[in-house]
């Protein structure tokens, strides 16, 4: 079942460019010939003669345009409006249902299972309202959408339904705008086929699309279907040969239409890469893999770029917004001067003078107040990403070690329970990191509840066992009675966020051998939760200031932190109340009461999800191994055939963390900071490094420009470690070159599998060395540099190859290289040592003068380089598997 829902997800991602081709549908679009003081005449005049039509088809031409621009926020705002204008003044028109099925498709951009839930609920409303109305064209539109959105809830046979419906009615009319809605149909009915094993039908669907997109003319069109079906002509019928041929066709187009920057054209050469390496066709391979490549960079480039772009134009707007505001605060501050002045000329020039210097006073401590305030804000944001950082990194050395224990099959039941504990705990404590981002977005009205239906007792009991562990360590009476609340309406993080909050606190705070009570029951329309503890470090005056932040009696005293003002936050904006008090001496109480009946909340509050129990599922991790070292790279080399790991990483223990996790199947060296890691790169050569970002000295991001742009070390692939999640940041370190980018704290068995991909592909480039004759650069070369350097060792071979007395450390001189370094560098681009690669270069030599040349076996032994026809001889029977002498008479004729 997942993997049909994952079938037809892929099918939506695919898909879906097509439809936002198609953003104006078939209203006018009249704000584009409009600025923007006419519009807002029009919604002025519309507004006061009560055209209600007129001002809903402004507002959706304004949300269409700002969604051909893919700002879906802004055009979103814009759709909500039509939406309540027609709900007002209950009007059902073409524009009023297009505006649903746009939201609905602003829903799906969140990629997650209540946003398309939700885009279902949205579409099967404009259905009833298309429906009511009898817009046959907007029911078939909408019938296109629903095949989507059922298809993804796993309703296959309603989703085929939708299709037929819909391409009957499109193909009836064939009007030129529903050719895309026909191409696409067509499309989504090849993945109910193929979840549903009907191969033939799925073939029979492509090839009846490709011929209406052929029979139209519509070139996109047939190009997409093309490619998808050349996809599955390889992937499903086994046939690359008559894949590539469609595959050959939809590049035409594509070239033909200048449409060379799509992502379909990335994995369209993707595709012909793949076939031309089954036919062995190396040299195609090669060509369609770097178009497909270099795609992929720019298209990433294009995207960041995209996202920057946001960024600065979010930053301007408020920038604005700021500016906006100052300026009608100063225009405010005008008009209430002059009438001060008006007031103040029949009170005397002394009055005027007072309430004049006061006003001006008032005016400069606002300014001094507000920029106060941008710089609190300021330094808030940076805490908030410096105490993520902090937090993540420990997290790490927590979760890693736990999680190789309950996968080493070696614990007992008592012992996986307890480390099972160990690791829930741990993930809820990463989640604690967000609270602080949590209380900022609180602050800022832009919390959004996401509630949904169901057993809220069993989420409460288990918050409550998860702090049992504690309570026993603490020999704490600890009691739980959670009343059976099975159909309750909740939001589930706010809910663990409140219970997590009070009882962390109820434990701090609780005796050495005091109680805890923790119950929950309903009340009415409400949920009860009633935490209480004994404790005698609490007095009232603590008590009555629990909800302040940070607050803290005095020095030697813990404080209380954010998490009891994050309870309060969250409790109000769940439309609910929390109180605390002290009835008996030396005990505290807190009481949150929360509704958890669906009519307490607004509609777009609602998810369709029900809410299940937290549960932990580890990943399997690789058993580890402590080995040996080698002091010097020259000895090490020369003994061992191990790929060499370099980690730079400050952090100690998650240096050794590291360490344990790659030091069976790799050589280990290390590095504390990034100037050291830079020297032992120059040093040792390593196959792979795995780098911190925030280091002393040089930071993860200059190292890793360092080494890519050094030709000795810009092979070498990078995998760059930080506790800074975001965008920015990864842009930031795919710039330098890094290969990939994995934020702290990471899945063992994820980091192993990066690396291993990383330095398996470097190795796949090795095997065309020995398929060559002569050197080819571009054909070995991972980057420019590299091809710079295999040219330079061409033109030394060029000179040197046929001298005997021709040795490694000569030839490394000759390159610029230690022969340690030189060594690495062969060994990485052509799997072969200095000397190994000589010999073979000089035996590649000897075969070709053997099938050109009359010469004897000896003197071409000579020729080459060998001074021993004897050692020659044995050489090349090693290499080709027979004698130079039985080689030469196989001579093409």
């Amino acid at each position: 079942m997942a993997i049909r829902n994952l079938l037809y997800l892929l099918i939506f991602l695919c898909c879906t460019p097509i439809l936002a081709i198609q953003q104006k549908d078939t209203l006018p679009v009249q704000n584009g010939e409009r600025d923007s003081l006419e519009i807002q005449q029009l919604k002025s005049t519309y507004t006061e003669q009560e055209n209600w039509e007129g001002l809903i088809e402004l507002y959706y031409d304004a949300a269409n345009e700002l969604f051909g621009e893919r700002e879906f926020q802004a055009a979103l705002e814009q759709y909500l409006k039509v939406d309540s204008i027609a709900q007002l003044h209950k009007i059902v028109n073409k524009a009023t249902i297009r505006s649903i099925v746009k939201r609905s498709e602003i829903s799906r951009t969140a990629f997650t299972q209540q946003s398309s839930d939700y885009a279902h609920l949205l579409l099967e409303e404009a259905l009833a309202n298309a429906r009511e109305i009898d817009d046959q064209e907007s029911i078939h539109y909408i019938y296109l959408y629903l095949a989507d959105t059922s298809g993804l809830k796993g309703e296959y046979e309603k989703a085929k339904e939708y299709i037929d419906l819909a391409l009957e009615y499109f193909l009836a009319h064939d009007k030129k705008e529903y050719e895309p809605y026909i191409a696409r149909l067509y499309m989504i009915s090849t993945a109910y086929y193929k979840v549903n094993d009907r191969i033939d039908k799925a073939q029979e669907a492509y090839l009846k699309g490709i011929a209406y997109t052929r029979e139209k003319g519509n070139e996109l069109e047939l190009a997409k279907l093309l490619y998808y079906y050349g996809h599955f002509q390889g992937g499903y019928l086994g046939g690359c040969k008559d894949a590539k041929v469609s595959l050959l066709e939809s590049k035409s187009i594509y070239d033909s239409l200048n449409l060379t920057d799509t992502y379909n054209y990335e994995r369209l050469n993707r595709d012909l890469a793949d076939c031309y390496l089954e036919d062995s066709n190396y040299h195609k391979a090669s060509e369609h893999y770097r178009i497909a490549y270099d795609l992929k960079s720019s298209l990433s480039k294009k995207a960041n770029r995209e996202v920057s772009r946001r960024v600065e134009a979010q930053y301007q707007t408020e920038k604005k917004e700021q500016q906006i505001a100052l300026l009608n605060a100063e225009k405010e501050l005008i008009e209430q001067q002059k009438v001060n002045q008006r007031n103040l000329l029949l009170g005397g020039i002394g009055v005027t003078s007072l309430i004049g210097v006061f006003l001006f006073f008032q005016y400069q401590n606002r300014q001094k107040t507000n920029k106060k305030l941008q710089e609190l804000d300021r330094l808030k944001s940076n805490f908030f990403a410096n105490i993520s950082h902090e937090f993540r990194t420990p997290l790490t050395l927590i979760s890693g070690p736990v999680e190789q224990r309950i996968n080493s099959g070696e614990l007992s039941k008592t012992d996986r329970r307890d480390f099972e504990m160990i690791q829930r705990n741990s993930n809820r404590l990463l989640n604690l990191v967000n609270q602080l981002l949590d209380l900022s977005k609180l602050e800022a009205g832009k919390y959004q509840l996401m509630v949904s239906r169901g057993n809220l007792s069993r989420l409460l009991r288990a918050q409550g066992e998860a702090f049992q562990f504690l309570a026993t360590e603490k020999e704490i009476d600890y009691q739980i009675e959670i009343s059976e609340l099975e159909d309750a309406w909740f939001d589930k993080d706010i809910i663990e966020k409140i219970t997590t909050n009070l009882l962390s606190n109820a434990i701090k705070y609780c005796d050495h051998g005091g109680y805890i009570r923790y119950n929950a029951h309903r009340e009415n329309d409400k949920v009860s939760i009633t935490i209480t503890n004994s404790s005698s470090t609490l007095n009232t005056e603590v008590i009555e200031k629990a909800f302040n932040r940070f607050y803290q009696q005095d020095p030697q005293n813990e404080g209380v932190g954010i998490g009891l003002s994050l309870v309060e936050e969250l409790v109000q904006t769940n439309g609910g109340s929390v109180s605390v008090n002290s009835k008996l001496e030396n005990v505290i109480e807190f009481i949150v009461m929360l509704p958890i009946n669906k009519s307490a909340f607004k509609p777009h509050q609602l998810v369709n999800e029900p809410v299940h129990s937290p549960s932990v599922a580890p990943d399997i991790l690789s058993s580890t191994e402590p080995q040996g070292e080698w002091e010097d790279p020259e000895e090490f080399f020369e003994k061992e055939d191990r790929d060499i790991l370099l980690l730079v990483e400050d952090h100690p223990e998650v240096r050794d963390l590291l360490k344990n996790q790659f030091s069976k199947k790799y050589k280990i060296v290390e590095a504390t900071n990034g100037k050291e890691g830079v020297k032992q790169a120059m040093e040792w050569v390593p196959d792979l490094i795995i780098s911190d970002i925030m280091m002393p000295e040089m930071d993860g991001l200059e190292l890793s420009k360092i080494l890519k742009t050094d030709e000795r070390t810009s092979h070498i692939p990078i995998i760059l470690l930080t506790a800074r999640a975001g965008e920015e940041d990864q842009y930031k370190g795919l710039t330098t070159g890094a290969d990939a980018y994995v934020t702290k704290p990471f899945k063992s068995k994820l980091l192993q599998t990066r690396v291993q991909n990383l330095i398996e592909s470097r190795k796949a480039l090795r095997d065309r060395y020995s398929q060559e004759v002569i050197l080819k650069p571009k054909d070995i070369a991972i980057t420019n540099l590299d091809e710079i350097f295999l040219e330079r060792v061409q033109e030394v071979l060029a000179l040197k190859l046929t001298e005997s007395a021709f040795s490694t450390q000569e030839f490394a001189e000759a390159v610029g290289m230690s022969r340690m370094q030189l060594h690495r560098k062969l060994k990485a681009l052509t799997g072969l040592s200095a000397s190994e690669f000589v010999r073979s270069q000089r035996l590649k030599l000897a075969a070709s003068l053997l099938q050109k040349s009359d010469a004897n076996i000896s003197e071409i032994g000579y020729q080459v380089g060998f001074n021993d026809p004897s050692y020659f001889t044995k050489c090349f029977r090693e290499a080709y598997g027979v004698s130079p002498s039985t080689f030469s008479k196989n001579k093409p004729s």
